[in-house]
């Protein structure tokens, strides 16, 4: 059921629902989501109950007649962020890539629903790939459209996430509308006099959390939330589930065994290092600071730096949900690699809802300019 006592938001490309969950805490109500893969869609819904979910090829979706089918004239914000393969920084970087239709189909649907604002988020490289020729393509289409923009590579850390996830990070709005500014860091790296919070570590997310062997998986919490942090995920939650581990073999046991604090594939016997490998593979998380970039492999010890710092096993389901920003009473269906992966895929909750915050101030700014102008006009009819 719709609430249009809150701002509308559609979402593009939404995955398992992570942006929405921000956008939703901040204020909005997403009433249209858009996602092609059958998994991420089915989480989506389980979570998103009062919003519709398209779980189909985007090129096949007309925006406005799925809007009026939904009684729904005007949109807040259209949010998503194509995917990014074709423009990522790492693995191939193919101008012509197929994928990279779907960051024309964004602009399209920006188009069809006419929203007065607008949140685009891509990886790091996305403003600089091919010489910047996407990025420009996007602020000068925004800009015929009838858009301001501003942009930046926002840091998740910055915000409360222990985990350090950069995106970059476009906001537009109407040219008719008061600006919106990006959100400003509130926590900081070191101890300050400011009183400034601190950047959580991967301690702060996990240490409520029991501790468990291969082929292992528990039901209940170590202890109650130990932070701020942990209290919010729990979200009240009175059964802990997806705290898991795999069923190891004995060389990949033996492996994680020998793995120092800290420590990499670089410290393994050389008999038990694969042919060929990254320096940060089979790699032991630190516990005292934010986690590296969590990826889709965050459960398999030789992807990128993802070992437990103190036990042997890669991450659990749960722990990757926790590092990501979701809250322990979110539900994703499917096989443990498909949560997995809609986990490692998604836009962490917190950059929805800090930025979804500043497009609110901007609103609430707004009210007021609108507000003094049509006094200035009755003033005028009065004397003029």
């Amino acid at each position: 059921m719709i609430d249009f006592q809150k701002f509308i938001a559609v979402e593009l490309f939404s995955g398992a629902g992570g942006l929405s969950i921000g956008l939703e805490s901040a204020g909005f109500q997403v009433i249209l989501a858009n996602e092609i893969e059958r998994d991420f869609a089915k989480s989506f819904a389980l979570n998103h109950l009062n919003s519709k979910i398209l779980c189909n090829d985007i090129h096949a979706i007309d925006f406005q007649q799925e809007l009026r089918k939904l009684s729904v004239s005007h949109v807040d914000l259209v949010s998503g962020g194509p995917p990014c393969q074709g423009f990522s920084t790492v693995g191939s970087k193919n101008k012509k890539d197929p994928r990279n239709s779907l960051f024309y189909e964004y602009l399209r649907a920006v188009n069809e629903i006419n929203p007065n604002y607008i949140i685009f988020e891509n990886v790091t490289g996305f403003s600089t790939m091919y010489n910047g020729f996407a990025y420009r393509a996007l602020i000068q289409e925004l800009d015929f459209m009838g858009y301001y923009t501003t942009s930046s590579i926002l840091e998740a850390s910055d915000f409360g996430l222990p985990q350090i996830r950069k995106r970059t990070i476009v906001v537009g709005w109407k040219k008719t509308l008061n600006s919106v500014k990006l959100p400003t860091p509130t926590h900081l790296k070191e101890d300050n006099l400011f009183g400034i919070p601190k950047k959580l570590t991967l301690m702060d997310a996990i240490s409520d959390l029991p501790k468990l062997n291969a082929n292992d998986s528990k039901r209940y919490y170590l202890q109650e939330p130990q932070n701020e942090y942990q209290y919010k995920l729990r979200n009240k939650a009175k059964r802990l589930t997806e705290h898991n581990s795999s069923n190891y073999g004995e060389k990949m046991l033996e492996i994680l065994s020998l793995i120092p604090k800290g420590g990499t594939v670089n410290d393994l016997p050389q008999r038990l290092r694969p042919k060929k490998y990254f320096s940060n593979t089979y790699a032991r998380l630190f516990s005292d600071q934010p986690t590296p970039t969590i990826t889709r492999n965050f459960g398999t010890p030789s992807s990128s730096r993802c070992v437990h710092p103190f036990q042997n096993r890669a991450l659990s389901t749960r722990e990757g949900a926790r590092l990501q920003g979701f809250p322990d009473t979110y539900l994703f269906y499917g096989s443990k690699t498909s949560k997995n992966l809609q986990i490692g895929n998604a836009v962490p909750p917190i950059f929805g809802e800090v930025i979804a915050k500043e497009i609110i101030k901007s609103m609430d700014t707004q009210k007021v300019i609108d507000k003094t102008l049509g006094q200035a006009c009755v003033v005028d009819k009065l004397y003029g």
